[in-house]
């Protein structure tokens, strides 16, 4: 045991922290944490419209017109969300480099903006029934700046951003007095580097007006995006997504985060496109990577057994600690409290629980005894039941979380059982100790 441990401090360990301390993939986070704060709060105006009161809520929402009241801020989130994230980027790779974070937020905005052309072709159908196909200018291209277009945002944000910060540090600005004021001087400063990149960015899009692709938007999406979205997109990526971070809990490393940022570029886009077609009133694209409500649950199980079957003090006391933020999915207090790290005999039932809800949930959903996700993003901090149904807008999304808990209490019992005969054999051990 010792000698995996040291493998895994010496040898794994470091790339891991190295690869999450990569200022590039730092830089992603930070970002699209940013942007999330903006789909959470999206997601107080899709609560409302996700209530579990069925067909007859959603037509009263229709009839009064709520329904599209509702759904502004959330299209305005899904259809916009590459242009904050190409704010964010911009944002925290100049800071990343302590230079202005507003001027590389506008200058990286400004890069996204030239490179889409605003223009797009439409179709009708005139009264001899032919169809007619003009092109419109003074529009924004359908998907130009929602889930489609985020790829784009990731490489014009960052890209965009260095060519200013390149210019500063070889001193290709306009350099002002001490005296003038800073944010005149910064002013100053940033003319010269805007203007090369909004240069640079012209050339491209009219480069790339010669070509098949047509914009910038388009190349990416077809050469990138979508290939990538198809391999890891589809349940088999949902799958690595959930169960990858148990595992990775086991081996003494922040899961959540490492497969977060590793798989960013991919998941980000995929949720928009989910949350785009809630917005628009459409089945998610996507649905498998809106189950993490039912593998969220799965250390449910656990703190309930720890509460109400625990033999040793240890796992007595976490259990009554941990009982209210579980039911809220917040798990850190159990996993860093039994602890998870190198504990063989209860990362086995956390892996295989996430594994058999996230599954499970697919059959059912399938099958059509579960509502499909709504595509929804939601806040994972909803309690027990109520999260689940509003995941799918019915109750059998919180039908299904609470026969999951109960599932997984069968599946954890025999490891708990385990783990807690070990901690009271430990605990006689130190009293024992003690006495002498």
């Amino acid at each position: 045991m010792m000698s995996i441990r040291n493998t895994i401090d010496e040898k794994i360990m470091p790339v891991i922290d190295k690869f999450t301390n990569w200022r590039y993939m730092k830089v992603l986070m930070n970002s699209f944490m940013g942007v999330s704060a903006l789909s959470i709060g999206a997601s107080l105006f899709t609560l409302i419209r996700s209530l579990p009161f069925g067909d007859g809520y959603i037509e009263f929402l229709k009839n009064t017109g709520l329904y599209d009241i509702l759904s502004i801020p959330v299209l305005i989130t899904s259809e916009l969300i590459a242009l904050y994230l190409v704010i964010a980027l911009g944002y925290f790779m100049a800071k990343s480099y302590n230079k202005n974070p507003l001027s590389g937020a506008m200058i990286s905005l400004g890069a996204m903006l030239v490179v889409t052309p605003f223009e797009t072709m439409f179709t009708f159908t005139d009264e001899a029934g032919e169809e007619i196909s003009t092109l419109v200018t003074d529009v924004i291209p359908k998907g130009a700046f929602g889930a489609t277009g985020m790829f784009l945002a990731m490489i014009v944000g960052i890209l965009a951003c260095r060519i200013y910060i390149w210019c500063l540090d070889k001193n290709i600005k306009i350099k002002m007095p001490a005296s003038v004021p800073e944010n005149v001087a910064n002013m100053f400063e940033t003319m010269i580097p805007a203007g090369l990149v909004f240069l640079v960015f012209t050339v491209l899009r009219v480069a790339l007006g010669h070509t098949g692709f047509g914009t910038a938007q388009e190349l990416i999406y077809s050469i990138l995006q979508e290939p990538l979205t198809h391999v890891g997109g589809g349940l088999g990526g949902a799958f690595i997504y959930v169960v990858l971070p148990c595992i990775l809990w086991g081996l003494g490393i922040h899961g959540a985060m490492v497969v977060y940022v590793a798989m960013s570029p991919i998941v980000r886009p995929i949720w928009a496109e989910n949350m785009m077609a809630f917005a628009n009133g459409e089945a998610a694209p996507y649905p498998a990577w809106n189950y993490m409500p039912y593998t969220k649950i799965v250390m449910i199980a656990l703190v309930l057994l720890m509460v109400f079957a625990a033999k040793s003090k240890h796992f007595k006391v976490l259990g009554k600690l941990s009982l209210g933020p579980i039911l809220f999915n917040i798990s850190e207090p159990i996993v860093y409290g039994t602890p998870m790290v190198m504990n063989v005999v209860l990362i086995i039932p956390y892996v295989l629980t996430t594994a058999v809800n996230f599954l499970l949930a697919h059959l059912l959903t399938t099958i059509g005894l579960v509502a499909p996700p709504t595509g929804a993003t939601m806040n994972s901090m909803y309690p027990l039941g109520m999260y689940g149904a509003l995941n799918n807008a019915s109750w059998t999304g919180a039908a299904l979380q609470i026969a999951l808990v109960a599932l997984n209490l069968v599946i954890w019992y025999p490891f708990f059982k385990r783990a807690d005969a070990m901690n009271v054999k430990a605990e006689l051990e130190t009293d024992d100790v003690q006495t002498v």
